[in-house]
């Protein structure tokens, strides 16, 4: 709007000089100010009709004004092509595409602009959106079988058969012994074992008593409290030497451990007996409801237990690529050819947008679109048109003037 004021400015001064210089004498000076003004309005006329003249119909004139109106047609699809075959062609978007070195743009988003988090975070809630929607009775219903087969495919026999292998080599023997021996000490002092002694002692007691009143006498200084804190002290003192590896006790318990592990090794009974057993435990399963309770629980609920596991993977696999020239031209080659071969498949889109876009418009909102946006340059025109107008109707002024003159002499 500024910009018109000063073109309206410079038409009215135009004006205003060229009448207020008219009949003011035939000096040089006044005459070729008077055509430069004469000149100026002119020009500054001129344009603005023609400015006007594009949006509608200056004073009313309908020839060859309303220019856009008119051509709407040809000037919108002029703009299409433009935009589709000249600014935003194949070439030019795909030059643009290969002078960026994409693979390296993403590790610096990845590193210092945040993308690491933002990517990470997305998969987790793109993956738990996915767990969400999952049925999980059904997915129990189809793994079930998988399960059970894998189950019974468990080699626990095998298994069992090497762990005994294992238990009879002598550092493991020696280990197990010594935490048997352990075990032992903690449990002569418990509240259990102590009551379990105490009763064992009470019917010995019992027994041995009937056989005589000599006996029963002998007895009668001791009770059972007191022989069942004798008894304790002596296991401990038992287990205690058995756990010095040079201690006799130590030796024949390690070898009365591995004597014992052997000799279950070699009872076919055994394996047979685990084989039934797993059999029975896996008929016992409700592997559905176990499945459909860790899917629900564990794969979807507030505290997935994956989440860590797929942010450790996303995070080495991130470090890996930031690390790595040969991964970020791989992702660079990679999605250049994708954009390229995307935009061979739907560059006909911008032309279809543009389209579409300007289609949407009316005549007049169309005329207040491009008017808006060449106002300012229009108008400049216009001054200029003044300008230049005012600097040839002197320039021609003076030429006529000094013709005149050399004519005349």
């Amino acid at each position: 709007m500024q910009k018109e004021n000063q073109a309206n400015l410079a038409l009215a001064l135009s004006v205003i000089g060229a009448i207020g210089t008219a009949g003011q004498g035939a000096s040089l000076l006044t005459s070729t100010i008077h055509h430069g003004f004469l000149a100026a309005t002119i020009g500054g006329l001129a344009d603005w009709f023609a400015v006007k003249a594009i949006f509608g119909r200056p004073l009313g004139i309908s020839h060859r004004t309303d220019i856009l109106r008119r051509n709407r047609a040809h000037i919108m699809e002029s703009l299409v092509h433009f935009s589709a075959d000249d600014l935003l062609s194949k070439e030019n978007i795909m030059d643009v595409v290969e002078r960026e070195k994409i693979g390296a743009l993403l590790v610096e988003y990845l590193q210092h602009r945040g993308g690491r988090e933002r990517l990470i975070e997305a998969t987790v809630d793109i993956l738990r959106h996915v767990a969400a929607d999952v049925d999980s009775r059904s997915i129990a219903k189809e793994l079930t079988p998988y399960v059970i087969q894998a189950l019974h495919a468990l080699p626990l026999e095998e298994s069992f058969a090497e762990l005994l292998n294992v238990l009879t080599e002598e550092p493991h023997a020696d280990r197990i012994f010594n935490m048997l021996i352990r075990m032992g000490l903690r449990l002569v002092r418990t509240q259990v074992f102590q009551e379990m002694l105490r009763e064992n002692i009470a019917s010995i007691r019992t027994e041995y008593e009937r056989d005589g009143m000599i006996r029963a006498f002998v007895l009668s200084f001791f009770d059972d409290a007191m022989i069942a804190e004798w008894l304790t002290a002596r296991l401990e003192e038992i287990l205690t030497s058995a756990t010095a590896v040079d201690d006799r006790r130590h030796r024949d318990g390690v070898q009365a451990l591995v004597s014992f592990v052997t000799g279950l090794r070699a009872n076919p009974g055994l394996y047979e007996e685990l084989h039934r057993y797993k059999i029975h435990v896996i008929e016992q399963l409700e592997v559905k409801n176990i499945l459909t309770d860790f899917i629900e629980h564990r794969m979807k609920g507030n505290h997935p237990f994956w989440i860590p596991y797929v942010k450790e993977l996303l995070n080495e696999k991130i470090d890996i690529f930031v690390h790595s020239e040969a991964w970020q031209h791989r992702a660079d080659r990679w999605l250049k050819d994708l954009a390229a071969g995307e935009v061979e498949k739907h560059h006909e889109m911008i032309a279809d947008f543009v389209r579409d876009y300007l289609n949407q418009k009316s005549d007049d909102e169309l005329i207040t679109f491009v008017e808006g946006k060449v106002r300012t340059d229009l108008q400049m025109i216009r001054v200029n048109g003044a300008i230049v107008g005012a600097f040839v109707g002197m320039g021609l002024s003076l030429l006529v003037t000094f013709a005149e003159r050399m004519w005349g002499m």
